[in-house]
């Protein structure tokens, strides 16, 4: 894959991730009306099985993203436990599961996903 496409998939994965719990911090629960919306990988988007795999992510307020220390970048324990108890811990274990998958999917194949799937974890 380009670069561009990369960028565009990630953008799309984004959205996506918003979408899935309707413009809303799964966390605080507040909407992108009352503040700044981020979607975040809970595992890193290095691992390429699971970059653009909808569970993986995570819509967030810029708080509870970055910004403060209750936050999954600051303290990644908390948020792992927060997650664990609202995912379950089966999410955890699809996820850990695929992160050992090897990555072969094209451009089309990942877009194609994005624009149809979603999970029911959330």
């Amino acid at each position: 894959m380009t670069k561009k496409e990369i960028k565009k998939l990630d953008k799309l994965w984004a959205l996506k991730v918003k979408e899935d719990v309707r413009f809303r911090c799964e966390l605080t629960k507040k909407g992108k009306k009352d503040c700044q919306l981020h979607s975040h990988h809970f595992i890193g988007r290095r691992h390429r099985s699971l970059r653009w795999w909808l569970p993986n992510g995570v819509c967030l307020s810029a708080s509870k993203h970055t910004m403060s220390i209750w936050s999954a970048h600051e303290n990644a324990n908390w948020f792992r436990s927060e997650m664990l108890d609202r995912r379950g811990k089966k999410w955890l274990d699809d996820l850990v599961k695929r992160s050992n998958v090897i990555f072969k999917g094209t451009f089309q194949q990942v877009k194609d996903y994005l624009d149809e799937k979603t999970e029911d974890y959330l």
